[in-house]
């Protein structure tokens, strides 16, 4: 049995983590990390520490709070402003994962003494020829690798991940029939940064939202945008304009402050790149070879067959059906449950 500090967030996902891994008899301790320190969110973060202080006092073990906000200010909050600022569309959690959770969690995991850091994803890891292999969780609609995917072999050697193999409906059973304080508490946020609901009104206070023209493929103005921060590559909906036929923003033009739209066949591509290509389960390919598999083109979309041709870092990709490739959001490439390797979408 090992020393395992997990990461208690508040919610039943991390509670049932924890319960799962003292259960198997491991010596656990509960860590709660503060990611930001500030007036409109202190009432999230004080529930959250005393929802999980609740959880390890109900399974017995020790707790602890972290105090992570100014690393993940200047990692996470300062990475996702600035990508928007140049028109790209960013996942923050893609950024936290390794710098903050896998970074200086992970370090301080290591340094009070514990082997392992454990976490309530929806993901698997499994030995195979001497390397750390990341798959997809068993619950498809829950499944987080692809959160994961940017994780090195070192810090997937010091993880663990109880929840891979349960479904969300399990998770949920497990926590009532253990009689854990959050067995029916809702799923949290999706940005744990941004006090309300609205992402733009939190760009809007940090970099620039001038109005601009929306102009068609052709160069025609067909209207004004509200600033590019608030729109996203393959976005439809909420455009204001009036057309004979759908359209969709195609780019954003941030040095003339233009939102570039056109039709769906202009915004859907069969081709994209890569860059800051990370190797998960398998070694980096050859320079100039291919790799087949399924790339997911954004988190919790259908992914598609596609071959990769990579060049160092780099890919370009060619997939097998036409997608949405947003720059700034990820692409991670799939042998079936298996997680290979991905990078971020780059502009062509």
């Amino acid at each position: 049995m090992a020393r395992v500090m997990v990461a208690v967030s508040g919610g039943v996902d991390s509670a049932v983590a924890a319960l799962l891994l003292t259960q198997q008899g491991h010596e656990v301790c509960g860590v709660t990390i503060q990611t930001v320190a500030s007036a409109a969110l202190e009432p999230l973060w004080q529930d959250a520490l005393d929802s999980a202080k609740q959880i390890c006092d109900a399974l017995d073990i020790p707790h602890q709070a972290v105090d992570l906000s100014a690393e993940f200010s200047a990692h996470v909050i300062g990475h996702f402003v600035s990508e928007y600022a140049v028109g790209r569309t960013p996942n923050p959690c893609v950024v936290c994962n390794p710098a903050i959770k896998w970074g200086h969690l992970l370090d301080h995991v290591i340094a009070g003494g514990y082997e392992h850091l454990a976490t309530g994803h929806y993901a698997r890891i499994r030995q195979s020829t001497g390397r750390c292999q990341l798959l997809r969780g068993k619950d498809p609609d829950k499944d987080q690798s692809y959160m994961l995917y940017r994780l090195s072999q070192q810090q997937l050697a010091r993880t663990l991940l109880p929840l891979g193999e349960h479904t969300k409906d399990e998770v949920r059973k497990l926590a009532a029939a253990n009689d854990l304080p959050v067995a029916d508490k809702p799923e949290s946020q999706d940005l744990c940064f941004i006090a309300s609901e609205n992402h733009t009104d939190f760009l809007r206070e940090r970099i620039d939202f001038s109005p601009g023209p929306i102009l068609d493929v052709a160069g025609n103005n067909l209207g004004e945008h509200q600033g590019l921060p608030a729109y996203t590559v393959g976005q439809r909906k909420g455009l204001g304009i009036a057309a004979p036929q759908p359209l969709y923003v195609i780019r954003k033009d941030v040095e003339n402050n233009a939102l570039i739209v056109g039709p769906r066949e202009a915004v859907f591509v069969k081709t994209c790149r890569l860059s800051q290509l990370n190797w998960v389960s398998v070694p980096p390919p050859d320079y100039g070879s291919e790799v087949a598999g399924q790339l997911e083109v954004r988190y919790r979309t259908s992914p598609v067959n596609a071959v990769l041709k990579v060049v160092g870092k780099n890919a370009a990709a060619k997939l097998e059906s036409p997608q949405v490739c947003a720059p700034g959001q990820s692409g991670v490439l799939y042998d079936d449950e298996v997680l290979m390797g991905g990078g971020v979408i780059e502009p062509d």
